[in-house]
């Protein structure tokens, strides 16, 4: 005959339970509370306005002879169109734990440029917004490779149309490569790396653009209703 085995009593039960969950509960909290935050970062410290105006104007009029450039959402690789923020070591790409894009890379990269040229051409209505018309201009971008690299070596390649609203001009390309040497230690230095190789870029696609037509052709209106 199999011996029964005592049984414990509920008085001795609980209390134990009690301390266990307890013990359990403490722990997690040392572990909220130790774990850091998540951090966001964006490209344009301090921030940008698109089409930002110099300190001594306070608008500027937008008219039908307004020359348009339309910027396309910029295109990049599936593995670096994300919020996480990466960086190249050696042949592997090594995730951020802690720090993200506040947007999807490609989404920042275009407010970035699309900023950039603005401030660069304050006459001009420079949108990375679908507009309702045919645009003066627009300006397709892909970016092949954007690599920051732990080493501090960082290289950016991308080519880019500028395509006119005449659809009997000639579409204008370009491509480039942008090599920069800079501190990669930490999310912080990432996103300023990042943003001067697409400030850099900024300026090669300004340099790109047609000579003598950042202006409205004569002659020519540009619709807007």
């Amino acid at each position: 005959m199999k011996s029964r085995q005592p049984a414990v009593s509920p008085s001795r039960l609980h209390p134990a339970l009690r301390a266990g969950s307890g013990l359990l509960l403490s722990a997690l909290m040392l572990s909220a509370c130790s774990s850091a935050p998540v951090r966001f970062y964006t490209l344009g410290a301090p921030a940008i306005a698109t089409g930002a105006l110099s300190p001594t104007t306070t608008s500027q009029p937008i008219t039908g002879a307004t020359p348009v450039i339309e910027v396309e959402r910029a295109r990049l690789p599936d593995y670096l169109d994300s919020q996480d923020i990466m960086v190249r070591d050696g042949h592997e790409i090594v995730r951020s734990g802690l720090g993200r894009w506040a947007s999807r890379l490609s989404v920042g990269a275009t407010d970035l440029i699309t900023a950039r040229l603005a401030q660069k051409w304050p006459d001009m209505f420079v949108t990375d917004q679908p507009q309702p018309d045919r645009p003066t201009w627009r300006l397709q971008l892909n970016i092949s490779r954007l690599d920051v690299s732990r080493d501090g070596k960082s290289a950016l390649n991308a080519d880019w149309a500028i395509i006119p609203e005449d659809s009997r001009a000639n579409i204008l390309r370009n491509r480039t490569v942008i090599v920069t040497d800079g501190n990669t230690n930490g999310n912080a230095n990432i996103a300023g790396v990042t943003e001067n190789l697409l400030n850099e870029l900024s300026n090669r696609i300004e340099a790109s653009w047609p000579t003598g037509e950042v202006s409205t052709p004569a002659g020519h209106q540009h619709g807007r209703h």
